[in-house]
């Protein structure tokens, strides 16, 4: 169990004794989590063992109850206090049978891929929109009623933004001088649409970006569902690149990159609050997908065949504002201002519950 710190008002104070947070099935979900319940403190349930490790070295004040499976989380369940679950994931319907309990969905990403758009949004009683696409989406699909929709921010990045994150020390943490530039590839996982560009593409890129310093940040569900395709990058890469699989944050590796490679992932969204060039691996025909789900696809060069990586990099890296109008728009749409006060606005909407 976590240690419990102080909770500065008697709002927050009320607030923590009955919200919980759930984490079932990947520790992915603790950078949407960490800010949030760092200011309305409460428990953090989860059903990942390494939770409480992974998150030795941040300012607690709340606490962390680990389950290992599905019947001893509802039998405990029913005998805790809690009032509000905040979900970064579908879980609605592990808890829908519990009396009295407030549902919040907060996402724990902004893709363009239809996951987000789950049919069980209509079940909660309070839906955290990152900026104004989502809600409207959400509206113009049937998910939800607007006033159960609040827009409140990503308190991800905001926290994240306002940190006292050392870009320089990271670097040189990393083993990276300054003599070369640094690109950060991160593909989406092995979805059913099959979106990931991992397979294709990750040996290719450590043949042709030696150059470079490449850091390696494939999505964490690579090492449940894909581990032999990680085996084969570590065993082909070279001194140039890095590879953190299991790392819970890539925000550390977007601050310290000067380049992002990736596909249909919202990691992309996420980047372009740094305001640096991004390339879009096609990871099958272009044609195939739907529109939606490639629509950022518009703030960076597309790569559909091997053979044209290092020349599209090395375009990028000599015209890095080609796309910066874009990439304005699409920040816009996505997100909410970046004040540092999202999580203020969570706990705003949560009070009003």
């Amino acid at each position: 169990m976590g240690k419990v710190g102080t909770i500065y008002s008697l709002k927050a104070l009320r607030l923590s004794m009955k919200i919980c947070y759930f984490i079932e099935h990947s520790l992915h979900y603790i950078p949407i989590i960490l800010p949030l319940i760092q200011k309305t403190g409460g428990t953090i349930i989860s059903q990942v063992k390494n939770t409480e490790k992974c998150l030795k070295h941040k300012p607690v004040n709340f606490d962390i109850l680990y389950y290992k499976n599905e019947n001893r989380l509802l039998s405990a369940f029913r005998n805790l206090p809690f009032e509000i679950i905040v979900h970064p994931g579908f879980s609605i319907e592990l808890f829908r049978k519990v009396p009295g309990l407030k549902h919040v969905q907060i996402f724990h990403g902004t893709s363009d891929k239809p996951y987000n758009y789950d049919k069980t949004l209509q079940y909660y009683d309070l839906i955290i929109a990152p900026g104004p696409l989502m809600k409207e989406e959400i509206i113009n699909r049937n998910l939800a009623e607007e006033k159960k929709i609040k827009i409140t921010g990503y308190p991800k990045i905001d926290a994240f933004l306002h940190s006292e994150f050392d870009t320089q020390s990271f670097r040189k943490n990393l083993g990276f001088n300054k003599d070369k530039k640094v690109i950060l590839y991160a593909p989406t996982w092995n979805d059913p649409e099959r979106y990931s560009s991992f397979r294709k593409y990750i040996i290719p890129l450590l043949r042709d970006l030696k150059e470079y310093y490449l850091i390696v940040k494939p999505h964490a569900n690579i090492l449940r569902d894909r581990p032999w395709q990680l085996l084969k990058a570590y065993l082909k890469k070279e001194r140039n690149t890095v590879i953190f699989p299991k790392a819970a944050s890539i925000l550390p590796f977007m601050a310290v990159s000067d380049m992002l490679i990736t596909d249909i992932s919202s990691v992309s969204h996420e980047y372009l609050t740094f305001d640096k060039p991004m390339i879009f691996l096609c990871p099958k025909q272009k044609e195939s997908i739907p529109e939606e789900h490639i629509w950022i696809f518009q703030c960076g060069d597309i790569i559909e065949r091997e053979r044209n990586i290092l020349t599209t990099v090395q375009a990028n890296f000599e015209h890095p504002d080609r796309y910066r109008k874009h990439r304005e728009y699409a920040l816009k749409r996505i997100f909410y201002k970046f004040d540092g006060k999202s999580p203020d606005r969570f706990m705003q909407a949560l009070t009003e519950l």
